[in-house]
Formats: C-alpha cells, sequence, structure tokens
C-alpha cells in the first residue's frame, strides 16, 4: 500500500489579486495538484489547511482542481483550522462531499482520520478533539489489536514534534489524545501537518510525522508498506519555474508566511520500520 501525503496547501483566494495574478495561482495550483494527483499511490492525502480562509470559493476552486486532474485518486482531504475559519463544518463538507471522521481497513494497517479543528474560530487556530472522537478512536485502537495503526489529524500532539510545545501549535493538552493513543497494542504512527516544518519524533511504540506546508518545500511525503515494512520518504517536485512563481503567489497572501528552515534535518525526512519487531 502507499500512500500520498500533502503537507497544509493554503489555496489563496486572493480576492483582491488582479487578473493576472489569478491565472497564474489558478495554473501553478493546477500544476501542483496534477503532479500529487499523477504520483502512484492508493490514497491520496491533504494534511488540512488545503485553502487558505476556507472560504466556499477557495473550497470549490481547488476541488475543481482535483477533479480536473487527468488522474483518478482516492483523495482524502483533513480538515485544517484555515479551512474552518469561514463556514461550519457542514457547510464545508457539504461542498466537498468529504466526511469529517472515518477509517479504512486495508489489508497492512487500519487508517484513522479524525479531525483536531474549532469551527470560525480565527483568533484561536490550536487543536482539539471532541469526547465523540476519542470514545471512537478508543474502541478502533482496543479492536485493532497488534495491527498497525496510521492516525492522519491536522494539529500535533503536545510535546511531540518540533513547535508543538507552543500554544496553538498543537491540540489542546487537556484533551489528552496521548491517553487514548498510548493504548494501542503494537507499533502506531501519527501524521499532521500545522506547524509548516517537517518533523520525525518517536514516543514509546507511536512515531509522530509532521509535514511542512508544501509552499515552504515543494514536496509530498510518501509512505509505503510493503513486505512487513514501513517507509516514509520525501518526494521532492521543486523546479527553478515552481520556486519563483511560489515566491510571487506567496508574497501576495494573507495568513501565510514562508518558514524558515521547513525541510527540517535528515532525520525528519525518512523512516524505515520493521512491522514485525525484527
Amino acid at each position: 500500500m502507499k500512500l500520498v501525503i500533502m503537507g497544509d496547501l493554503h489555496y489563496p483566494g486572493l480576492p483582491d489579486g488582479d487578473e493576472e495574478l489569478k491565472q497564474a495561482r489558478d495554473t501553478f495550483f493546477q500544476e501542483i495538484i496534477d503532479t500529487f494527483m499523477q504520483a502512484e499511490g492508493d490514497y491520496h492525502i491533504s494534511m488540512g489547511d488545503l485553502t487558505n480562509e476556507g472560504r466556499p470559493e477557495e473550497l470549490r476552486a481547488v476541488y475543481h482542481a482535483i477533479k480536473a486532474s487527468t488522474t483518478h485518486r482516492n483523495f482524502i482531504h483533513i480538515l485544517g483550522n484555515h479551512d474552518t475559519i469561514s463556514l461550519a463544518k457542514t457547510d464545508i463538507t457539504a461542498i466537498t462531499s468529504g466526511q469529517r471522521t472515518h477509517s479504512i481497513q486495508t489489508e497492512q494497517a487500519l487508517l484513522v482520520f479524525l479531525d483536531t479543528t474549532k469551527e470560525m474560530n480565527v483568533e484561536d487556530f490550536g487543536g482539539t478533539v471532541d469526547t465523540e472522537q476519542l470514545e471512537w478512536l478508543e474502541k478502533l485502537i482496543d479492536a485493532s489489536g497488534n495491527q498497525p495503526m496510521l492516525v492522519f489529524g491536522h494539529h500535533p500532539l503536545p510535546w511531540t514534534t518540533r513547535l508543538s510545545d507552543k500554544p496553538m501549535h498543537r491540540i489542546d493538552p487537556e484533551c489528552d489524545l496521548w491517553s487514548v493513543l498510548s493504548k494501542k497494542q503494537g507499533e502506531g504512527y501519527y501524521f499532521c501537518g500545522h506547524n509548516h516544518v517537517n518533523s520525525i519524533v518517536k514516543k514509546d511504540r507511536w512515531h509522530f510525522i509532521q509535514t511542512a506546508a508544501f509552499l515552504d518545500i515543494l514536496a509530498f511525503r510518501m509512505v509505503e508498506l510493503k513486505d512487513e515494512k514501513l517507509k516514509v520518504s520525501m518526494l521532492h517536485v521543486k523546479n527553478e519555474t515552481w520556486l519563483q512563481q511560489a515566491e510571487f503567489i506567496t508574497g501576495k497572501m494573507s495568513h501565510f508566511k514562508p518558514t524558515a528552515s521547513a525541510e527540517g534535518e535528515q532525520g525528519d525526512l525518512n523512516l524505515e520500520i520493521n512491522l514485525n519487531g525484527r
């Protein structure tokens, strides 16, 4: 099984931009999405903040670009805090036909998708997980036994990946998601975005894998489960034209600033685990 993971994309509406800027945006982001969707994988996963302000026109435009891609894929959109700024979550899923939470049982692993966002809250961009989700997740963990579990949520757990020691750069510690995850038998893997910097950290039986914003690194994460191994790597797709376009467009965006050292260290890029424990 192969997964292709995109960090925060921040597709911008640019309401004050001129037609030249909007045309440059449309061309650039269509090329990004085409490249993402054409990468070989069983599931293509957005780690949230697919849009910059969660406006209806942003959601419709980015989903139009996904549908316009020449390659049909299983696309999964995890909600990020920027996606939920402008609309109620029920309105978002009505536009996207997506799900806030769900799970997928595969032969190799159980995939679990959480919603860690607050609703229409610009001031507090931190994460939360409601009691209903915690109870649902605990049941999934109990039933999964020793099978590998991959959990996806936009926000990191506190005191795990880089910057998650800072308020609003993590799930609220009072949610205590860790007390649920720590009940997992065998290995677990938690994937997140939000903090715009690559980071991989191990805590007990869990690995926490954070992916930087796409516009900062021009790369996707690749995850492969094969022959009793889990491999995490980076697929860099940068070129000089894209670097120039990204710099030009991000310079016109609100709510987005480039992150220094987003690429992280070498140990934040790749991971290989023997799932049979040997």
